[in-house]
């Protein structure tokens, strides 16, 4: 209850504040994925993403994993795979309107899930 209560506060303080949103150009696409491992009660790792085109967020998300993982490792790659049909429609609009884009950048946060995706050996 004083959990609700903080944040509750906090969004009546902020109330007045302006969001400010831009973009560069050409347009430089940003997403931030994390996976958090085994943080619910049957053991599932939960998907956060977020995405900027600029200065400020424009999209987040927040899921739980459908599919236990081994790892955390495991659970990041799991994150990535979650959110590439998102991440793909928004490349596949934006290119659709006309827009000049920079590849699309995704930033991780663990070392050994961005050194398997940098070097997957196709089969």
């Amino acid at each position: 209850m004083k959990k609700l209560a903080r944040v509750t506060k906090y969004l009546d303080s902020t109330r007045d504040l302006t969001l400010r949103l831009s973009a560069k150009t050409p347009l430089v696409i940003k997403w931030w994925i994390d996976g958090s491992f085994a943080v619910h009660p049957n053991m599932r790792s939960h998907t956060g993403s977020t995405m900027s085109m600029g200065k400020g967020s424009i999209w987040s998300n927040s899921i739980k994993q459908k599919l236990n993982t081994r790892s955390s490792t495991e659970a990041e790659l799991v994150a990535v795979d979650d959110m590439m049909p998102q991440i793909l429609w928004t490349k596949y609009f934006l290119n659709e309107q006309g827009l000049d884009m920079a590849p699309i950048r995704i930033l991780q946060d663990n070392k050994s899930a961005m050194l398997l995706e940098e070097n997957i050996i196709q089969l």
